[in-house]
């Protein structure tokens, strides 16, 4: 398996204060592996250590300790972080340009950084203009924008060198729920188109299980679990839940032989069973009741999501 990024070690501390000096660490030995062509999520509370994290990755922060490698280089050896810098690119969730340049002026800016020929430029701009639905403010000045075409404006910015990687720090955060689900849908649509990988930061729980392959929880500068969305919420027993309400007390059995199932909890004549995706594992449930006795009056599932294990590991 190649890996577009690879974090070893990792540690940070920031120093704060000027006559009483206090030390924080924002990184505890932080160490992680993200394959080529994945969405991977880095979720945690503020301050948790995600921003921090994205910055060392992106070649803005030096670690105190560990190392970095990005598409196969070493970030941290200065003789190949302009290379890299070349090919990757990163998007805040608080935009901040040239605040008296357009939209189109910034763009073209930050092209001319990329070292991109004025033909070349110009063509990329206006067409990630249209991408992200823009090109009504292209001579609209930054200050006088409203969040939303601020923050798709950012996303344009990241796509501008075609890069390998991208970076995006809490890509939706303060946004409309319809612009944020545009958003998320031309992220799809460059993963699927390109096989762009993306290293998200973010506390939307319902955007990281959207859009993650894989993710990471992190808190108070450490990892406290990392894997794809569905093997974390089965390892804690945080399935989906279909409430059965039967309308007699008869016998409930509990060796019921499904895929996918969890645990079984019963209490008189109700029963809540625990599986891993009731789509898949409720028309294999209701065979195996068929097969006894009982009559169900009323059925009720509740989804599991990562907020869960969020809620768990805040604990």
């Amino acid at each position: 398996m190649r890996f577009a990024v690879q974090v070893k070690e990792l540690s940070k501390t920031y120093v704060q204060g000027f006559i009483k000096k206090k030390r924080k660490k924002a990184l505890k030995s932080i160490s992680l592996d993200v394959p080529e062509g994945t969405i991977y999520g880095i979720l945690g509370p503020n301050g948790a250590g995600k921003t921090t994290l994205l910055s060392i990755i992106a070649g803005i922060l030096l670690p105190d300790s560990g190392y970095v490698k990005v598409l196969g280089m070493d970030m941290c050896n200065s003789s190949k972080s302009r290379e890299i810098c070349k090919k990757i690119n990163i998007s805040s969730g608080h935009a901040n340009f040239l605040w008296s340049m357009t939209v189109k002026e910034n763009l073209i800016y930050y092209a001319m950084l990329y070292g991109m020929s004025k033909k070349e430029r110009e063509h990329r701009v206006e067409e990630l203009m249209d991408l992200f639905s823009i090109t009504p403010y292209k001579d609209v000045k930054f200050e006088e924008l409203s969040t939303g075409t601020k923050q798709r404006l950012s996303l344009a910015k990241a796509f501008l060198n075609d890069p390998s990687l991208i970076l995006l720090d809490e890509p939706t955060v303060g946004l409309d729920p319809d612009v944020a689900m545009g958003i998320r849908e031309i992220i799809k649509y460059f993963h699927e188109k390109k096989r762009i990988t993306f290293i998200i930061t973010t506390h939307n729980m319902d955007e990281a299980e959207i859009l993650c392959d894989e993710v990471l929880f992190i808190f108070n500068g450490k990892i406290r679990a990392k894997g794809d969305p569905n093997s974390l919420k089965k390892g804690m027993k945080l399935g989906d839940k279909i409430y059965i309400e039967f309308q007699n007390e008869n016998f409930i059995p509990t060796d019921f032989h499904i895929n996918g199932l969890i645990e079984v909890n019963i209490y008189h004549n109700h029963a809540t069973f625990v599986v891993d995706n009731y789509k898949l594992r409720l028309p294999e449930l209701v065979n195996e009741l068929m097969k006894t006795k009982l009559k169900i009056k009323k059925l009720e599932i509740e989804q599991a999501d990562l907020e869960d294990v969020f809620i768990n590991f805040a604990r």
